[in-house]
């Protein structure tokens, strides 16, 4: 199974169940043991500008924090639980947290 970019996974890390959003692109994702993935929280986190909250056409409530970045790997996805993958819209704003997170132009 390969994990793709703005897809959501229930991950366990060491610290509980959480869900995580894979943000590394697709061509990478199918190459290497796993994937880089931003943790996402059920609480909004308003007026931070790496935290994206999610819209009503996504399939969780609260905020993806862009600078909480992981490397999960494939056995774990694969013993996580799908969530949903993310809006168009969604993953828009996610690419311009990302890019704030990392500190590109």
């Amino acid at each position: 199974m390969t994990a793709l970019r703005g897809q959501i996974y229930w991950v366990d890390l060491g610290e509980g169940e959480k869900p995580w959003v894979v943000v590394s692109n697709n061509f990478r994702n199918r190459k290497l043991d796993g994937v880089l993935a931003v943790r996402a929280t059920t609480t909004p986190k308003p007026g931070i500008p790496t935290a994206v909250p999610f819209a009503a056409a996504d399939p969780l409530v609260g905020s993806i924090l862009a600078d909480d970045i992981a490397q999960i790997f494939h056995d774990e996805i694969a013993n996580g639980r799908p969530a949903g993958s993310l809006s168009p819209a969604t993953v828009l704003r996610l690419n311009k947290a990302l890019a704030i997170a990392l500190g590109l132009p």
